[in-house]
């Protein structure tokens, strides 16, 4: 499923940013903030979705072993909802998300109306595809664990990345595998779309290369690291 694409180049007005506790930090801290944020202001999207940069050291690579290519056939489009689709596509081309393909692999989309009946989320079927993707060996994280972590500590911090699948970018035979067909043509991803297999693996991965050497390491293993060192 697609988030929305109201707009895939939002500007992020750092000036704007909220930053510091009422009370607690001074002007001159406020503005060394706001230098760090301006600083790295290519990593922060504005309000909505956008695309992503493309993230480093990070990619989506796919293997289907020896399975024959299957390509299926589009399914039909509603006419009154043909033009919402041709807009989307048109705007995941403008971003360079996704492009035109000639893969023998293809995968129908499905569009899913929502709540209002009038705006659309396009989907893509891909239950066939995936059953051919050979599975990652990388682990997600248990909840259990991430809870623990949390014991005694009086601050944390969440991180929401925009649309973050679309920072890990594709090799050539895992953009033929993640192609799709609609009425309008036959595409391929260039980032990591939604509703592959290993996806949330890959997109885990990265995040745990992101933030190694920033996330702090239980009690015990924190004990069993000075050990070591001594």
């Amino acid at each position: 499923m697609l988030p929305e694409l109201d707009d895939l180049s939002p500007e992020c007005d750092i000036e704007a940013a909220d930053v510091g506790e009422p009370g607690e930090g001074t002007d001159v801290q406020e503005k060394q903030l706001k230098a760090i944020l301006t600083k790295h202001h290519k990593i922060f999207l504005g309000d909505g979705n956008a695309a992503p940069p493309p993230a480093r050291g990070a990619i989506c690579d796919l293997g289907v072993g020896d399975a024959r290519p299957v390509a299926q056939r589009a399914r039909s489009v509603g006419p009154h909802l043909a033009i919402k689709v041709y807009k989307l596509l048109k705007k995941l081309l403008e971003a360079t998300l996704i492009e035109h393909s000639e893969s023998p692999w293809a995968s129908p989309i499905v569009i899913v109306l929502k709540k209002n009946g009038v705006d659309i989320r396009m989907c893509i079927d891909y239950r066939v595809v995936n059953s051919f993707i050979q599975i990652s060996n990388y682990s997600l994280p248990l909840i259990d664990d991430l809870i623990t972590g949390f014991e005694g500590m009086m601050w944390f911090m969440s991180l929401d990345m925009a649309s973050g699948f679309w920072a890990v970018r594709m090799t050539e035979r895992a953009k033929l595998i993640s192609a799709f067909t609609c009425p309008f043509g036959d595409f391929q991803w260039v980032r990591m779309p939604f509703g592959l297999k290993n996806a949330p693996l890959i997109y885990q991965q990265m995040i745990n290369n992101c933030l190694w050497g920033f996330v702090r390491l239980s009690p015990e293993e924190e004990a069993l690291s000075w050990i070591r060192m001594c």
